[in-house]
């Protein structure tokens, strides 16, 4: 059969794994890619031909997928629907009990993987592939049915929408309720006027960074009885806070009550510490009732339609809930891809079954463009899995380096250890001596205190440290096991992260990963170079989607597409 070369679209792109593994493969070419994080750009553009066109951007010149019209873009690119592909892994929190406590209900991150599907609706790719947590299918990841008020720019999640998709007897969607508050603090006068979800007022506080202020203060009373500011910034968050209220417009009697009474709080908190359990009260029943009205915008805003709104009195507890209608993410993404022409596949795969030196979990979707094709995804390879030793042992006696500016590459120097791996980091660099990106922090003497007590502990983590080193952390016990994560070199490495944020440790050394022995884990070859601050770098990398993955991916898919060829042709 003839192997065409297939246009790829990548959409959320970050630093570019996914199209990477699928370039690998020699069968795939990037046409455009779509990336709102400057930094990330700037990587994958160097990465991908130094090409600065490579990026899409909308009339402002922004790569935001939102404001990005698809059939433009299949214009500009040329791009023929039987021979482009369209890969990418939109962000996705879902609905959960976690989001709930944080203050939100439904991360607008949700609407992106509507954005996908509305790629896949305009452009009409041969194939594409979705990539995202591995907890996808769980019953946290669900959407809501919105308002139709976008019919313009496409309609993917009202109820006429979803109608479409299956018949009446068998529709994806139920009835939910969502809990917007249960307090045994506030009483039913504070709801009075509230009779539908339009009836409920504008938050008090809606800004988030004030929002997390207030919680905090609140959960520092609950554990010492007292509360007071420590430093000019919360001094300044309790000054706009107090502004706020001051100019929030209400004529009910028992919220400006209320009102009185926090603002007599937060003027005293900025004059001393506080520990009188009556203005507690008071600060207690206003974040309670801010919260409500901060997650009925939310509903607002996202467009939910709201059937009702119910304010019960449930023994002691007031209960606010908001009927909607709900639905399951991967269920309806089957069924919206199905119903576009596709032929469909998902699985959770471990990337390091498939020659990645990590135990990362992630979700695949593939769809192919014809409903009556049996689709394969990728097969374990029978191979032992690689460890963290397969892949940085020959980096451990070059010191990373500190100085971003004054970087110098020509550093490697290989230890006499064989592995395919390190064959393949190096395989497509000019020089032999060349080596980007292995660069971390500097470390703070206390860091750095608990890197030597957990090497010459043989400890683990975090949880491995003396009680004095764990003195700084607030409340130790619930540190997570991955914070000062040392690294098993006989292992595949865990899901790497952000691992300058999580403190990851070298195997064998009193010193924090690089990033390049980051990017490593995550199978980037050594000549994949990472721009942008420490931070971005390393964000970049744990935002990755591995390459040797996404090659297994490529790979698979291709053979689906020689499948699809046959069966055109024998028809």
């Amino acid at each position: 059969m003839k192997k065409k070369i297939y246009n790829l679209l990548d959409l959320f792109a970050g630093a570019g794994g996914l199209s990477n593994g699928f370039e690998q493969t020699g069968k795939f070419k990037v046409a455009g890619a779509i990336e709102i994080n400057d930094a990330a750009q700037k990587t994958y553009i160097k990465n991908h031909g130094n090409n600065q066109e490579i990026i899409l951007r909308d009339k402002d010149g922004k790569s935001d997928i939102t404001k990005i019209i698809f059939k433009q873009v299949k214009e500009y690119l040329q791009l023929d629907s039987g021979s482009t592909v369209v890969v990418g892994g939109p962000p996705c929190q879902g609905f959960s009990n976690a989001n709930r406590q944080k203050n939100y209900l439904i991360s607008g991150n949700n609407q992106l993987v509507k954005e996908f599907v509305r790629a896949i609706d305009e452009i009409k790719p041969i194939a594409f592939v979705m990539e995202n947590v591995k907890t996808m299918q769980s019953s946290t990841h669900k959407f809501f049915v919105t308002k139709n008020k976008h019919a313009a720019k496409g309609d993917y999640s009202s109820i006429s929408h979803l109608k479409s998709l299956t018949s009446e007897e068998n529709p994806i969607y139920q009835l939910d309720n969502i809990e917007l508050l249960k307090t045994n603090n506030l009483t039913q006068e504070f709801f009075t006027e509230i009779h539908a979800l339009s009836d409920v007022p504008l938050p008090i506080i809606s800004q988030t960074d004030l929002l997390i202020r207030l919680r905090t203060l609140q959960r520092r009373f609950s554990k010492s009885n007292r509360i007071e500011l420590k430093n000019k910034k919360e001094i300044g968050e309790i000054e706009e806070t107090l502004s706020l209220i001051s100019n929030y417009p209400t004529q009910n009697p028992i919220l400006v009550d209320l009102l009185i009474d926090i603002k007599q709080f937060l003027s005293q908190l900025l004059k001393e510490s506080i520990t009188s359990d009556d203005l507690i009260t008071s600060f207690v029943k206003f974040n309670e009732y801010n919260r409500f009205l901060t997650r009925c915008q939310e509903l607002k805003d996202e467009e939910i339609d709201c059937l009702k709104l119910d304010i019960l009195q449930e023994s002691e507890f007031i209960v606010a809930k908001a009927k909607v209608y709900s639905y399951n993410l991967v269920d309806y993404l089957e069924k919206v891809f199905i119903h576009y022409g596709y032929s469909v596949k998902y699985k959770v795969l471990d990337s390091s079954k498939y020659g990645v030196p990590q135990k990362r979990k992630r979700f695949i979707m593939m769809g192919v463009k014809n409903r009556n094709l049996e689709l394969d995804l990728p097969d374990e390879l029978p191979s032992d899995k690689y460890t963290v030793k397969d892949a940085i042992l020959d980096l451990e006696d070059i010191e990373p380096q500190k100085d971003l500016f004054e970087y110098n590459a020509e550093i490697y120097s290989a230890k006499q250890f064989k592995s395919p791996l390190v064959g393949y980091y190096r395989e497509k660099l000019n020089h032999t001596d060349t080596l980007h990106n292995h660069i971390n922090t500097n470390s703070s003497p206390l860091i750095q205190r608990r890197f030597e007590e957990i090497r010459m502990t043989n400890g683990k983590n975090f949880h491995s440290l003396s009680d004095e080193l764990k003195s700084s952390y607030s409340d130790a016990s619930r540190t997570q096991n991955t914070v000062y994560l040392r690294l098993n070199y006989d292992e595949p490495s865990p899901t790497v992260v952000n691992v300058r944020k999580s403190m990851w440790q070298h195997p064998r050394k009193a010193r924090a990963l690089s990033v390049r022995e980051a990017a490593r884990l995550q199978s980037f070859q050594d000549s994949f170079r990472f721009y942008g601050r420490k931070d971005e770098q390393y964000q970049q990398v744990g935002n990755a989607v591995p390459p040797l993955l996404a090659k297994g991916i490529a790979s698979t898919l291709l053979k689906n597409l020689d499948k699809l060829q046959r069966k055109d042709s024998s028809e």
